[in-house]
């Protein structure tokens, strides 16, 4: 293995794996130009003990295939990596070298995994998982351990567990602003939410509103409307009837033409002048009496439009006069009646 070196700073990378020696502990590294050729352990009090952690290897190995397949998809950078192995312990061997270890006293199993990272220190190039250790590894490793903590001065634990502290403190303080951002962005959706609900309500109450007034002048208009033809009727009624009134008194004013000629008589003269059979679609009746007294015969066919409603109308052929008193016959047609 290459010669230990020390790294301080900024806390980069979480400790990997647990182990159950009261050595084990949660550490963080960062990457950093080594200023001299020497070793260094990472490690985190709490008070006056030592936090242990148990870790069963496939523990350790789970997270190892974790880590390869984001190295084999160029996503394992410093970042990636502190996330993953959050809470286990590891040494720096090199400028871009890190081990990873745990031993788990009760079921006699030593592991540790081999971190390299490319030249520039930022992704994670190559990773080396050994399950189970040989006695010379294990004895290696922790001789390498031991000399990193003797070379670490009370001082610079403390400032690496400062450091730990500082960069914990600011990932509570990042998740609770994240937190209060969310709630707010939250809030203001809901809020929007509300706001556009009661507009939408409003709307539809106003478009409402205005749909029953619309309904109400439609009736108003459509009574006024009803009422005033009705009153034109009427007075078209009334018109009709004083007309009639005054034509029946100018009748009776009248001297009565002596009268030889019947009505049926006058609608048979009519057939015989203009051949109209009794079997004949063509119909002759008689309409009324002009103001000579003369009887007004019209003759006319009633032609069918819709067979199935048997909806029709009258197709007039001719209107004839004929006199009351000798029968003669005159072809008014062209007057219209």
């Amino acid at each position: 293995m290459k010669m230990l070196k020390v790294a301080f700073g900024i806390p980069l990378l979480a400790i990997l794996l647990a182990a159950c020696s009261d050595e084990t502990s949660e550490t963080v590294s960062q990457k950093e130009e080594p200023t001299e050729k020497s070793t260094a352990v990472h490690t985190k009090e709490n008070g006056n003990k030592t936090v242990v952690k148990e870790s069963s290897p496939n523990t350790l190995q789970t997270k190892a295939s974790t880590i390869k397949k984001a190295v084999n998809s160029k996503e394992a950078d410093r970042d990636y990596l502190l996330n993953v192995m959050n809470g286990y312990q590891y040494i720096q061997v090199g400028d871009n070298q890190y081990i990873y270890y745990g031993i788990n006293q009760e079921q006699n199993v030593f592991c540790m995994m081999e971190v390299n990272f490319d030249a520039s220190g930022d992704y994670v190039e190559n990773i080396n998982f050994v399950e189970n250790a040989s006695e010379e590894q294990i004895a290696l490793l922790q001789n390498q351990i031991q000399e990193q903590q003797k070379q670490l001065s009370d001082l610079e634990q403390q400032q690496m567990e400062k450091e730990l502290d500082d960069y914990y403190a600011q990932l509570e303080e990042d998740r609770q602003k994240e937190e209060e951002a969310q709630a707010k962005a939250d809030a203001e959706a809901e809020a929007q939410a509300e706001a556009d609900r009661k507009a939408e309500e409003e709307r539809l109450a106003e478009e409402e509103k205005k749909k029953q007034e619309e309904e109400e002048a439609q009736a108003k208009s459509d009574e006024e409307e009803a009422e005033a033809e009705a009153s034109l009727e009427d007075e078209a009624q009334t018109e009709s009837e004083s007309e009639q009134e005054e034509d029946t008194e100018a009748l009776e004013e009248e001297e009565p033409a002596e009268q030889t000629v019947s009505q049926e008589q006058a609608i048979q003269l009519v057939r015989d002048q203009q051949g109209i059979s009794e079997d004949s679609p063509l119909l002759v009746a008689y309409d009324h009496v002009d103001d000579s007294g003369n009887y007004i015969i019209h003759v006319y066919e009633n032609v069918v439009d819709n067979e199935e409603t048997g909806e029709e109308h009258t197709a007039t052929q001719g209107w004839y006069q004929v006199s009351p008193s000798d029968g003669a016959i005159t072809d008014v047609t062209v007057d219209g009646y």
